[in-house]
């Protein structure tokens, strides 16, 4: 069975002393891939024990806040000396295990990104009241781990959450999340990278090229050397060679799946349109668009409103969603009986035991 990829590695090195150092690699969504922070708390323990210090390496865009939060919590229970190290971009959940660590470092052309938590739901208005009160409680966990780390007041970082705030090294060095500015490094992307940023809203436009540029957007090949013409013949005109269809602009087409969504209230199918298509083309985009907006009115008629995401990602049409709404309603009504029960008789009952005319007519006889 092929093993699962992970969006974190741990392992133990020598440091420049000679001493034990486990350095822990944060390379790409957190949560993502089925693994999740119980192994990375496992594994962490493991092989710290005996390590003097840990090094924390992150290039992320976030991921799962509650995954980040056991992390962060993983990290601060280690009793030696932890350094936070940004490889590129530390942002959302990311950041927040970043301020786990006793001393942080960042490259001059790396990112943090701090933000509130945010989520796609779907259900009663009970069930989003409850969400919203989650969201509310994660945030202040955050916001109380943002001012501890940083020194500012409250007030101060709950304005860089509500903007959605990207800062440059410099800039994170003088609001107190880093302690110190290190030479430049190549920002790389990983596997979902450039879809992932199209979820925030003010991505710099620096950090978006170089994720596009970078695996995730494959680039037109290059034109290759043209090859010797023959010489031209009096009666054939050169016929035009087909041009290779340019690349979708992926970043471009998630922000679209995203915008469109909000729009027509369907934010919870956003993803599934976004793993239905692969994003491979605009008109691709669209016609799953428009299948979710006919699938969430669907669903909301049959009162199964939890059901539409699931149908989304899973790239049915709207008939085949009728289809299996039907099978599920008439499977689950009771079988009709086709017998008529029998009909009781009007007519008296009949008395088992009543004297017969033979009796009656015997005692009147005999004088009794």
């Amino acid at each position: 069975m092929k093993e699962k990829k992970r969006w974190w590695d741990i392992r133990a090195q020598a440091n420049a002393t000679g001493g034990s150092e486990v350095e822990i690699r944060i390379y790409g969504e957190i949560g993502f891939w089925g693994t999740d922070a119980e192994m990375f708390a496992a594994k962490l323990d493991e092989v710290a024990s005996t390590a003097t210090s840990i090094v924390v390496a992150i290039n992320s865009l976030g991921g799962d806040v509650f995954d980040a939060f056991a992390i962060y919590n993983a990290v601060r229970r280690y009793a030696g000396k932890v350094t936070g190290r940004v490889d590129g971009v530390a942002a959302s959940a990311a950041s927040l295990i970043l301020m786990a660590c006793d001393t942080i470092e960042m490259p001059s052309n790396a990112r943090l990104m701090i933000h509130n938590p945010h989520t796609f739901a779907a259900g009663e208005a009970g069930d989003l009241r409850r969400l919203a009160d989650l969201l509310d409680s994660t945030s202040d966990s955050m916001l109380a781990a943002y001012v501890e780390r940083s020194g500012r007041t409250a007030e101060e970082v709950r304005t860089i959450m509500d903007a959605e705030t990207w800062l440059t090294a410099a800039q994170a060095k003088e609001q107190g999340f880093c302690d110190t500015i290190v030479d430049p490094v190549r920002i790389a992307a990983y596997a979902g990278a450039a879809r992932h940023a199209a979820r925030f809203t003010s991505v710099p436009a620096e950090i978006m090229a170089a994720l596009e540029s970078d695996g995730e957007v494959p680039p037109v090949n290059p034109p290759a050397d043209p090859a010797p013409q023959p010489q031209p013949q009096p009666q054939s005109q050169p016929q035009p060679q087909p041009q290779p269809p340019a690349a979708p602009d992926v970043a471009a087409l998630a922000s679209h799946v995203y915008a469109a969504c909000r729009d027509a209230r369907i934010e919870h199918c956003a993803e599934g349109i976004v793993l239905a298509t692969g994003l491979r083309d605009r008109a691709s985009v669209d016609a799953a668009i428009r299948n979710a907006q006919d699938i969430a009115g669907i669903c909301l008629a049959a009162s199964l409103t939890e059901l539409t995401a699931g149908f989304v990602s899973d790239g049915l049409s709207p008939d085949q969603v009728r289809a299996r709404l039907f099978e599920r309603m008439t499977a689950s009504q009771k079988p009709i009986n086709h017998r008529a029960a029998p009909v009781a008789s009007q007519d008296a009952p009949v008395v088992a035991n009543a004297p017969r005319a033979a009796s009656i007519y015997a005692a009147r006889k005999s004088g009794k």
